[in-house]
């Protein structure tokens, strides 16, 4: 992001709160560029995450740092020294200026996101806040938080320029973590707590985050269980394919791999449709024959696949190139299409 940077803060020159003020200022006239870059973040993350490696997660968005916010951050003292700025030049020191948070349902799926994240990122620090409360014998706030930078190939892409030389940081956490991070924030920084009631916040605090590291392992649990369920539940009566069914269908179908997105089983329904394919005995003859773990064995996708990827991969084994036909107007997904073709090809599942 090219912007013109102030003069490097020095002896002799205005107070603390005049630098960061001249600093803001220089940030509210750029700050439509930062707005930019969040949105190409925010584009980037959820591709990544949702449309190529099929995540199943609750939300991935990004903002720009807000000019008042900007404000309060640069005008903090030094630690060292009251009377001089924390930052020198805060338009560089500053480091959640473009910022993203994903949030998972599950804390299976924020470990695959920040997978993706360290394979798709340069990572300039990363923070598991999680294992430093576990590693202080207590419960606490449990994200992990990132400050990335492109790598090495999108910085020289036009698309990305707007990023290009920015440091970012990125947050992972589960739903219930949110909300509890969430509302801790408000409260301890939106309200000055009296000395004397301190102790009492911060032992109901403590107790809700107690509550929140059971929730998500509860959840774990349940989601488990259902795929235990599922996975053993006896054959019934052909039935229509809807997000319901196809959802169980496919867990029965694959039992170890992670859930993809709710809209994720719609897209899917609308490829089955223009096969032809309605119901679940319909989905089982077309896939007769096809040996899933040795679809996913020839495929190249680094991480786990998700059951509706793999649903993917394996209508792609059973119809070849007439599955890539179906998407005459997804130029990107043709060629994706194309590579996984290939890579089946040379492991002799279809023709190459």
């Amino acid at each position: 992001m090219s912007v013109t940077r102030q003069a490097h803060y020095g002896a002799g020159m205005v107070g603390r709160v005049e630098w960061a003020e001249q600093a803001a200022a220089l940030y509210e006239r750029v700050h439509q560029q930062y707005v930019g870059g969040a949105r190409k973040l925010e584009s980037l993350i959820n591709e990544l995450i949702g449309e190529e490696e099929g995540i199943n997660y609750l939300t991935a968005t990004a903002r720009a740092k807000d000019p008042e916010s900007f404000l309060a951050k640069a005008a903090k003292p030094h630690p060292d020294d009251p009377h001089r700025p924390k930052y020198d030049e805060p338009l560089d020191q500053i480091t959640d200026l473009v910022a993203a948070r994903v949030i998972t349902f599950l804390v299976e799926a924020v470990d695959r996101v920040c997978e993706v994240i360290e394979e798709e990122f340069e990572i300039v620090e990363h923070t598991d806040m999680g294992a430093h409360t576990r590693a202080q014998g207590v419960f606490g706030y449990a994200s992990k938080h990132y400050l990335v930078r492109l790598n090495a190939h999108r910085r020289e892409l036009p698309e990305y320029a707007v990023l290009k030389n920015l440091t970012m940081e990125i947050q992972v956490r589960t739903a219930v973590q949110h909300a509890w991070a969430e509302f801790e924030h408000d409260i301890r920084y939106k309200l000055d707590i009296p000395p004397d009631r301190k102790p009492e916040f911060d032992r109901r605090f403590l107790l809700a985050a107690a509550l929140m590291e059971l929730a998500d392992n509860e959840f774990t649990e349940i989601d488990r269980l259902y795929r235990e369920l599922a996975a053993a539940a006896p054959d019934k009566s052909p039935r229509d394919l809807n997000t319901p069914t196809l959802t169980t269908y496919l867990t029965r179908r694959y039992p170890d791999a992670p859930h993809a997105k709710t809209n994720h089983y719609a897209w899917i329904l609308g490829i089955l449709a223009r096969l032809g394919v309605t119901t679940e005995e319909e989905l089982t003859d077309l896939l007769t024959g096809i040996d899933s773990f040795a679809v996913q064995a020839a495929m190249t996708h680094r991480f786990p696949a998700g059951t509706v990827r793999r649903l993917d991969d394996d209508l792609l084994a059973a119809r070849g190139t007439a599955y890539i036909d179906l998407f005459p107007d997804e130029e990107r997904r043709q060629k994706i299409l194309r590579g996984r073709l290939k890579a089946l090809g040379r492991a002799g599942i279809t023709e190459a």
